[in-house]
């Protein structure tokens, strides 16, 4: 018996040591400040022989290192940290996975900055619309991207038109809701290129943060109508469906946008984006839209240009427009009086889509106008003065 246990000691033993010492220093080339974080302790990677299991190692500006695994070269660029295990995987910054060598460190050190981030705005802003944009010299696969919640994606990335020469640009578009009260926003992505590399960046984006509004105490204008609205929760449920399972979630790789957008009609602004409206003692939400007021049959034309996915009467919207202007941004106006747009057309910037009215759950004759990106609702007016076109003098380098 006692032999056996020394045996299964022995082979414990084996089993730690080889679960530990992953990475010898014959596998790390390195330049720069780098180190490494175990059992809560930092450590120069100078003094260390090996990476073992947990070890979490970070670069600094100017530092790079390389970890040669078995069937996989790991580059870490500057600013970056990865936890390692059998597997080497990212905890902030970027990491590339090859499956091939660079000729040297400083061939790596060129490459990475070939790829770069931007954003605008930058810092983001709850309430806002928001662009992110990915250059690369190499052609570019991106297999997954996700903004706050590993469950609230942002839109898809799409190549656009660059500019400039030998360079592939994509863009995804977002959108930070007025709940969204935290000042880092994290961003992920994963890719891989034509060079056969796996990238995987996760960054903490700044983000300034708009107080809440406070819930109103006093309900003042609801009618009957409206109450009968709430009350009737299977058509609202339905309604919901067809817009948020169906329309809003649907990421056209069309761009139809190549101007800024307009402000879609005229009249008395009656509502901001992001006030806590109060419709019944129990039924109070933050407005996702901007209103504006004016008189029935007031004219209300297209934002920008897109295909209109929605022209018809809805329960709660009542005549409500959608258009679909590519890469996830919608436009939606409702409560109109005279719906003119058709579904299934192609409408220009400007084009008259429908009348001020005061259909569905309205207190007066007004438009509901909102927007969208990703299935997230936005400040409207943010997105008045943006082209969505790639101009590294108007973005802001994230990395």
């Amino acid at each position: 018996m006692k032999i056996k246990l020394f045996f299964v000691s022995i082979f414990v033993l084996s089993a730690t040591l080889l679960a530990f010492a992953i990475y010898g220093s014959s596998d790390i080339e390195y330049v720069g400040s780098v180190t490494v974080v175990r059992d809560g302790a930092t450590l120069n990677i100078d003094d260390i022989e090996s990476l073992e299991s947990g070890d979490t190692v970070k670069t600094k500006d100017e530092s790079f290192i390389k970890i040669k695994g078995d069937d996989v070269y790991y580059y870490v660029p500057e600013n970056s940290s990865v936890l390692v295990r059998d597997k080497i995987s990212i905890v902030s910054g970027v990491l590339y996975k090859a499956v091939k060598p660079f000729k040297s460190l400083d061939d790596f050190i060129e490459y990475d900055e070939t790829f770069n981030l931007y954003a605008d705005p930058y810092p983001l802003s709850t309430g806002s619309f928001a662009s992110i944009y990915i250059a690369h010299e190499g052609e570019l696969d991106i297999v997954k991207s996700t903004l706050n919640e590993p469950n609230w994606p942002i839109t898809e990335f799409y190549e656009i038109d660059s500019n400039i020469e030998k360079l592939n640009v994509y863009r995804s578009v977002g959108a930070m809701h007025i709940s969204w009260q935290r000042k880092t926003i994290p961003l992920k992505i994963s890719m891989n290129t034509s060079e056969d590399i796996a990238i995987d960046v996760a960054i903490a984006l700044e983000c300034a943060t708009t107080p809440l509004p406070e819930r109103p105490k006093k309900i003042s204008g609801v009618n009957k109508k409206m109450v009968t609205i709430l009350g009737d929760k299977e058509k609202s449920q339905a309604e919901r469906a067809l817009l948020h399972g169906t329309i809003y979630t649907n990421f056209s790789e069309t761009n139809y946008v190549t101007s800024p957008y307009i402000i879609p009609t005229t009249g008395r602004e009656t509502s901001l984006y992001g006030a806590f409206r109060g419709y019944t003692s129990k039924y109070a939400r933050f407005h996702e839209g901007y209103d504006l007021a004016n008189v029935t049959g007031t004219p209300i034309y297209a934002a920008n240009n897109g295909m209109v996915r929605i022209s018809r009467e809805l329960f709660v919207r009542g005549n409500c427009v959608v258009i679909d202007h590519g890469h996830g941004i919608y436009s939606s106006y409702f409560h109109m009086s005279e719906l003119i747009a058709k579904e299934g057309t192609y409408v220009k910037k400007g084009d008259l889509i429908g009348l001020i009215g005061t259909t569905g759950m309205s207190t007066g004759p007004h438009l509901h106008w909102e927007m969208r990106a990703g299935n997230i609702t936005f400040n409207p007016l943010t997105v008045l003065d943006k082209t969505l076109a790639f101009n590294k003098k108007d973005l802001v380098e994230i990395r």
